[in-house]
């Protein structure tokens, strides 16, 4: 059985300030997918999203025990030319940067998955070290000749790394950082880490992109903070660290609600621009985040209802986090026929919380429908070039934001 620790006191600050924003109730991991006869015995729990007065920081108040589950994790995006674009221009950003010109340069990615993002510094001459919890992943990294430690980065891995005298000129996290459960202790062992002029570069969830979209699938388990521009300095400043850049990449070449930050230590800051913080958000933002999130549940189930009523058959695409989470918070996801994936990690597996069938592109030639409703949108122009081949028109490829946000009609 899966082990839940509920949390008294903020992630961040420890205080006890905290006000709940928004419940998801029963909802799955997102990469715990099944065999038939395993739907219904996956792991379920409500997921509850809190405001710190104090800090400002969104956050979970629930930890789940995530060592079985990662091990297993499977999930990548190197397939997708979209994202190796943006994986090869952030190395090379970083690299002209901060380090063009130092030729002996190290690189350490917490969360570094099947290694894609390190190959790009390894191309560019940097020494790489990936550190990754899945251990699939990480041998898949390691046969590809990127060095990867397979493992969770704790207080340990400071200790094995300064008994070997390892530092680092950048400390990497993409879509790491937000899933770590004590973001702050690992802001102090990353500063322990850092080389002098070292950087830390992480990529978050924007909690602003996330209500302009209205992503609420974005509330996993697997996460455990949602910050923007001002939380993610303030947060930073507590740990002595100072926020030096938020433009690595320029926002048409990032991927979906992507907040990218670069950190130094205030001791390595020479010029500290005197920059006003963008405001806290006001109660009527998480008011109005809140009330998003239930509306936009309620026009997907519309449209789900509306389309079966009428006899159009649907499916969605994208079986990541996105896919999952918004299937399984609606009542009536089983009106959707299946569930598309390019590289579906393999053939008869269903999605946690609706228990939809994950298929690939093929299987539409003998299953045809008549709509598909994207879930995994940052990657809309991609799918649309795939599903052509198929015969589908971009009138019949919907994107559920736009359905979230406008209804079915």
């Amino acid at each position: 059985m899966t082990k839940v620790k509920h949390l008294k006191r903020c992630r961040i600050c420890n205080g006890k300030n905290l006000t709940k924003i928004v419940k998801l109730s029963k909802m799955p991991f997102t990469d715990e997918f099944m065999t038939f006869k395993n739907i219904g015995k996956e792991f379920l729990h409500d997921i509850n999203v809190f405001l710190c007065k104090d800090c400002q920081v969104v956050q979970t108040q629930h930890d789940v025990e995530v060592n079985k589950y990662y091990l297993d994790y499977q999930y990548s995006v190197a397939h997708s030319k979209i994202a190796n674009k943006f994986m090869c221009l952030l190395a090379n950003n970083i690299n002209s940067f901060y380090f063009k010109k130092i030729s002996k340069k190290s690189i350490l990615e917490v969360g570094s998955g099947d290694g894609k993002q390190l190959h790009q510094f390894k191309k560019i001459g940097f020494d790489v070290l990936g550190y990754e919890p899945s251990k699939i992943l990480s041998d898949i990294a390691n046969k590809n000749k990127i060095k990867t430690i397979n493992g969770l980065f704790t207080k340990d891995s400071l200790n094995l790394f300064k008994a070997q005298k390892k530092y680092f000129d950048v400390i990497l996290l993409t879509y790491t950082f937000d899933h770590l459960p004590n973001p702050g202790e690992f802001l102090d062992i990353s500063k322990k880490l850092l080389k002098k002029n070292g950087i830390l570069v992480v990529e978050v969830h924007d909690l602003d992109k996330i209500s302009k979209n209205n992503e609420f699938c974005l509330f996993e388990h697997e996460h455990s903070i949602y910050l923007n521009k001002s939380s993610a300095t303030k947060f930073l400043r507590k740990y002595d660290l100072d926020i030096i850049n938020f433009n690595l990449i320029e926002e048409k070449y990032r991927r979906a609600n992507s907040l990218i930050f670069v950190a130094k230590r205030k001791v390595d800051v020479n010029v500290q621009k005197k920059e006003l913080l963008p405001k806290n958000k006001t109660s009527k933002f998480y008011f109005d985040l809140k009330k998003n999130i239930y509306k936009g549940i309620r026009n997907l189930e519309k449209y789900s209802s509306f389309n079966k009523k009428i006899g159009k058959r649907v499916a969605g695409y994208g079986a990541g986090g996105r896919g999952v989470m918004t299937l399984a918070s609606m009542s009536n996801s089983k009106n959707f026929k299946f569930l598309i994936e390019k590289n579906p990690k393999s053939q008869n597996i269903y999605a946690p919380g609706s228990g939809l069938q994950i298929v690939n592109l093929e299987h539409l030639k003998e299953n045809p429908v008549d709509e598909i409703l994207v879930f995994s949108f940052g990657y809309m122009d991609e799918i649309k070039k795939d599903l052509k081949k198929y015969g589908y028109q971009n009138n019949q490829i919907k994107s559920f934001i736009d359905i979230m946000k406008d209804g079915y009609v």
